[in-house]
Parts: C-alpha cells; sequence; structure tokens
C-alpha cells in the first residue's frame, strides 16, 4: 500500500489513489501520519480530509516528529479514534 508522496506527484491523483484504496480494501479509517518538518503533508491533510470525507470515511491526522516523547499521546489517540470506528 503505496501513495505517491505529495512533493512528487499530481495531488489530485493521489486523492484518487486514496479513495480507491478505501473502497479496495474495505477501510473502516484513515490514519493520515504527518511528520512536522513535512510542510507539503501538514499542507495536504486539508485535501486528504475531503477525499476521506467524499468517501465517508473517519479521517484522523497523527502530526508527529517520530520521537518517543509524543508516543503516550500518539497511544490515547489512536485508541480514541479506532474506538470511535
Amino acid at each position: 500500500m503505496a501513495i505517491p508522496c505529495s512533493v512528487m506527484s499530481p495531488n489530485k491523483e493521489r486523492e484518487k489513489v486514496l479513495q480507491e484504496m478505501i473502497k479496495e480494501y474495505k477501510a473502516d479509517g484513515v490514519i493520515d501520519v504527518v511528520l512536522q518538518a513535512c510542510h507539503t503533508y501538514n499542507v495536504e491533510t486539508a485535501n486528504i480530509k475531503r477525499a476521506c470525507n467524499d468517501v465517508d470515511t473517519p479521517y484522523m491526522a497523527l502530526e508527529t516528529d517520530f520521537s518517543t516523547s509524543d508516543a503516550g499521546q500518539i497511544k490515547t489517540r489512536l485508541e480514541a479514534f479506532i474506538e470511535m470506528l
């Protein structure tokens, strides 16, 4: 499962690929992991959220710097998202 990089591919095509993958894999929800230092992915969260909403799929943006300092917060947010599903 690989969605093209937001910098290296047209954004509308990425949204279409995501929607196709949601349908193909019957995804219950989408978790968008965003690296804090990657501004292009951070900007893309609104588009990805809209693409998920267009196919009635719950969405959560999860911003992290991939250090262990936010592990507890990430765990709590993931548990809440899964419970909501």
